[in-house]
């Protein structure tokens, strides 16, 4: 009523109420003016920010939109900004929680709680045979994305990994392009059988090469390393599964992306030598001979060459990766095509790499789908067969490399030189007539998989993998770089092939929103077939037919002739439990059937289960700055198939005996008697893990400590003489334990205050294990001849503890000891009986190190990243065969005959304790020359990127394109007593063939081919 009244009371029309209402729209002109004048202004916007659980949350991001304009939250939470307008939109972002926008409008006060990303809670791990959110893994498992991967360019993604998971241990075999890598998890568990881990490649087990995989094709890593995870692979996972994933092709446009780079690879450094004025003393302290005239003369005219810088060149490295992706929602693909190619400081050696890829997804229906992947490699490895280092290293520095008319000179040494028909000059290896060695492998690796919903949740799902691989090597060697008068040449030609077939039921389902339940089942074949033969013969009629014609060749002569074939059959049921996102239970059975062992010992069954506890799920939990903290135990069973096809077989050897008119028969003898009862090695497993994140999980990571006791571990036993077979009898009877830590740490060191700005990343991991054998064979404590003793690792260096250089004052006392002089090398007396016997020996230290650690950071600022990648080993021992007096391979023996690696060695003027006196021939004890700190640090890969503005890109059509430039392995490693002993890098490029006994066939540093750096440049792009 009132409002109609003043309606009806100013719609009137006498004058003086129209001066009235007049008067009253100026004054709500004059409200309404003043009010968009205080709109226009800025205003303050404040409220607090709390976590999911409603902790204040400091630290957070609040950003104006599409302005500079922001602020960060206090400790309690707190915040206030001035905001422009009513339109105007805040930002909120953390690390770890999802992003969220908030509209002003008229308000004064926001207060908000921040949600945990889907990325963080629901991170997916590949586990085997499925995946699982990261939350609900019970296992160890270490994953590695492919960001992580692609920060160090490398031939195989396992030189790409080195140093930056928890628990594994990688190092290279060889330097030579393209070498493989040696990789151990949690240690060494047999003594006789392999310790590799299994591969498994988009789900299926591959036997093939690590350089066969472009590593740009690999989207995820998963590394499974206890018991619990391990257990569904069986017999073969016992020392730990590596998961590949490939990428595969995503709904949407095609998308274009090409990788590429290329760089110079030169020597990380020489082998430091003598140079020709030392070479002269070690000759004339050696006494062995004189310089030759030739020596003589250019020692006196001031010349000499450094052999190494003669020959050895800067070599290159490339790789072009080109890829197209897309599809529809029922049909995706993927395809790709990589080059690889690097070359080494030698001539002649290099490797390179051809890899075409294919994937395809397809939904037939609702319930129905299928893909197939298939990647297809060819490799070609060139230069292998010869090492021209040991003349690198021993030519003499004073001798002529050319001729007078400039030609290579085949024989520099001269003047009646002991060695002179025999010192070739390396340089011939420059002319490719004389000489050539490659092996060329086709291989090929197909996955395909088919799904069927049954029911809801109730999936039928069958794998089927083919991998096949067909090489063949050739070498040839003319006559012009041997002694031997005759050049030679050998072919060899290996075929594989291997299935898998998996049959596979899985049911997935939660119940009353907090019971998940998970039950994958499993049939699964696999068979593997393998044959290699060889032939080799000298005299080939002309130098131009190399190694393919042997018809012209000198009787040639098969070896190295080999079959194998073995099946594997195998069930596997696995359960998973949660319960409300805090309790979690893993449970796994499987059972293998090997027709690698002798009836009744086929079959096998494994267990294996693990519980975990999400604790900051719990309604108790308040400890704000621990955002998540997850226990894990698990437990259980696995084997190592280390035993080879046949070996449960008896084994007979033919031997030529002078019967018959002929003169000769060849008959046959036992060489090994058959052993129905040889089983599997077994591994018992208990792992405890607690995976956690600090201050809302910019700080995450875990702990595990394990146990592994590893039995029935296979020996060699030898056989009485009255049995009449002259062989060993293989048993399971050794045992070893194996305990080990493992951290792994990501951190936001530094988190952008706004976009763009500068932030820091780290990634770090920390391993120690301690392996131990507990049992050999007869109950004995050592077995000397293989380098096995009870209490101690399983790769031990064992032999006598040098103690210095016998001095003059100590002559008598050398004399009585061992019969030395003065200047030769000292060792201890351990047992204290006056004189140097057997027991003096000892157990020196481990192969092993004390601890390994990695660290990668990462930095970002405005488009610009920066990675550097490092990783140490601290403790135990490297055998170095460039600084062992080996009579098979005599660099370091102070003989006198050659020159070799620079040491401080004896004299009467120079009483050092380093090297004992020159001209031994093979000096006693000379193999403890060779010991070393195993300690380094050192940095992998440095790489600088720009990821250019999108703006700039528009108008070409690239979406996204960056450069970079990487140096790989830049600086020598720091910290290492062998690299100041004079060798180039403390990691081991060769094994055994030392003069240590019991030494095996573990990994040396020996003089191969050389250690590179390389810097690169490279771009990414994508259309």
């Amino acid at each position: 009523m009132k409002h109609a009244f003043l309606l009806n009371y100013f719609n009137r029309t006498e004058p003086g109420r129209r001066n009235i209402w007049l008067a009253w729209k100026m004054a709500l002109l004059v409200v309404f003016l003043a009010s968009g004048s205080v709109l226009a202004q800025d205003r303050v916007v404040s409220g607090e920010v709390t976590d999911e659980v409603g902790q204040p949350l400091p630290g957070v991001n609040v950003l104006v939109q599409g302005t500079n304009q922001g602020t960060v939250t206090d400790v309690n939470g707190q915040y206030s900004l001035s905001v422009s307008g009513n339109n105007a939109v805040l930002v909120f972002s953390f690390v770890g929680y999802a992003t969220q926008e908030v509209s002003v409008g008229s308000q004064s006060t926001i207060d908000l709680r921040m949600n945990l990303s889907a990325e963080t809670l629901s991170e997916v791990v590949v586990v085997g045979y499925g995946t699982q959110k990261k939350s609900d893994v019970t296992g160890a498992i270490s994953s590695v994305g492919e960001k992580t991967i692609e920060e160090v360019p490398a031939p195989n993604v396992a030189q790409a990994i080195q140093g930056r998971i928890a628990g594994v241990q990688i190092q290279p075999t060889s330097s030579r392009p393209g070498a493989e890598m040696e990789i151990r998890i949690r240690g060494n568990r047999s003594m006789s059988g392999a310790n590799n881990p299994l591969i498994v490649l988009d789900g299926i087990p591959y036997l093939g090469s690590l350089n066969s995989i472009n590593q740009g094709d690999i989207k995820s890593l998963e590394v499974l390393k206890d018991a619990s995870a391990t257990a569904i692979y069986g017999s073969r996972g016992s020392n730990g599964v590596i998961l590949i994933t490939t990428k595969r092709g995503s709904a949407g446009d095609m998308r274009v992306s090409y990788n590429g780079y290329a760089g110079i690879s030169t020597p990380l450094d020489n082998y430091e030598v003598f140079n020709g004025q030392e070479y002269a003393s070690l000759v004339l302290d050696s006494q062995f001979q004189p310089l030759t005239p030739n020596e003589t003369t250019n020692l006196l005219e001031g010349r000499e060459v450094n052999w190494q810088d003669l020959m050895l060149k800067n070599g290159y490295i490339t790789n072009h990766e080109l890829s197209l992706s897309g599809g529809s929602e029922r049909t995706q693909y993927m395809a790709s095509a990589n080059f690889f190619k690097e070359t080494n400081a030698l001539p002649g050696q290099k490797f390179s790499r051809y890899s075409l890829r294919l994937s395809l997804d397809h939904e037939i229906s609702d319930r129905v789908r299928f893909g197939i992947s298939t990647m297809t490699t060819y490799r070609v490895t060139e230069g292998q067969s010869q090492n021209p280092f040991f003349s690198l290293l021993t030519l003499s520095p004073l001798v002529n490399p050319y001729t007078e008319s400039g030609e290579i000179n085949r024989l520099p040494l001269d003047g009646g030189h002991i060695d002179a028909p025999f010192a070739i000059n390396p340089l011939l290896l420059y002319n490719e007539d004389l000489w050539e060695s490659n092996n060329r492998t086709l291989q090929t690796f197909t996955s395909l998989y088919g799904e069927v919903d049954i029911i809801d949740n109730l999936k039928y799902r069958i794998n089927v993998g083919l991998d096949a691989s067909f090489s063949k090597g050739g070498n040839f060697s003319s006559a012009l770089l041997g002694s031997s008068g005759a050049n030679s040449a050998s072919v060899s030609n290996n075929a594989g092939v291997n299935y898998t077939i998996e049959n596979l039921l899985i049911y997935e389902k939660t119940f009353a929103d907090v019971h998940n339940v998970a039950f994958t089942g499993l049939f699964s074949v696999q068979q593997n077939e393998y044959h290699q033969q060889g032939f080799s013969a000298t005299g080939i009629a002309d130098d131009q037919l190399q190694y393919y014609n042997f018809e012209l060749a000198n009787e040639p002569i098969a070896q190295n002739t080999y079959y194998e074939k073995w099946g594997l059959e195998s069930y596997m049921a696995r359960f998973n439990y949660g319960y409300d996102d805090r309790y979690l239970a893993t449970f796994t059975w499987r059972r293998d059937g090997s027709s690698r062992l002798s009836e009744g010992n086929k079959y096998f069954d494994y267990l294996a289960g693990a519980v975990g506890w999400n604790i900051t799920n719990e309604s108790f939990w308040n400890v704000d700055f621990v955002s998540n903290l997850k226990l894990r135990v698990g437990y259980g069973t696995t084997s190592n198939q280390a035993i080879s096809p046949y070996a449960s077989l008896g084994l007979l050897i033919d031997i030529p005996y002078s019967f018959g008119p002929d003169g000769g028969q060849n008959g046959y003898y036992v060489n090994r008697l058959p052993n129905e009862d040889l089983g599997w090695e077994f591994t018992d497993n208990i792992n405890l893990g607690l995976d956690f994140g600090l201050l809302t999980n910019r700080i995450t990571g875990s702990i595990d400590v394990y146990k592994q006791y590893t039995s029935d571990i296979l020996q060699a036993r030898a056989l009485p003489i009255m049995s009449g077979i002259n062989g060993s009898f293989n048993q399971n009877i050794g045992e070893t334990e194996n305990r080990g830590l493992e951290v792994a740490i990501n951190a936001l060191v530094v988190e952008a205050s706004s976009p763009g700005g500068f932030s820091w990343e780290v990634d770090a991991n920390f391993t120690t294990w301690r392996e131990e054998i507990t049992k050999l064979a007869d109950d004995a404590q050592r077995n000397v001849g293989n380098g096995w003793f009870v209490g101690e690792p399983i790769n031990v260096v064992f032999d006598y503890q040098k103690e210095g250089i016998w001095q003059l004052d100590e002559a008598d006392e050398a004399a009585n000891f061992d019969g030395r002089l003065p200047g030769d090398i000292k060792v201890a007396d351990l047992n204290g009986n006056g004189i140097r016997d057997a027991e003096d020996r000892t157990v020196l230290g481990s192969l092993n190190p004390d601890w390994l650690a990695g660290m990668t950071n990462r930095f970002y600022y405005r488009g610009f990243d920066l990675s550097v990648v490092m990783y140490a080993r601290v403790g135990g021992l490297v055998v170095s065969r460039l600084h062992q007096a080996n009579v098979a391979y005599p660099i370091a023996t102070m003989e006198g005959r050659r020159n070799q690696v620079r040491a401080d060695y004896w004299t009467p003027n120079n009483p050092t304790n380093d090297y004992p006196r020159p001209g031994l021939q093979n000096p006693a004890y000379g193999s403890t020359l060779g010991y070393f700190d195993g300690t380094f640090m050192k940095i992998r890969s440095i790489n600088l990127g720009y990821q250019f503005p999108q703006r700039w890109l528009e108008g070409a059509g690239i979406n996204s394109a960056r450069v970079y430039v990487t140096a790989n392995n830049p600086f020598k490693a720091f910290f290492s007593d062998v690299v100041d002993a004079g060798a180039v890098d403390p990691e081991p490029n060769g094994r055994g063939n030392t003069s240590t006994e019991g030494f095996g066939n573990n990994l040396v540093i020996t003089p191969d081919s050389p250690i590179m750096k390389s810097f690169i440049l490279g771009v990414n792009i994508e259309f």
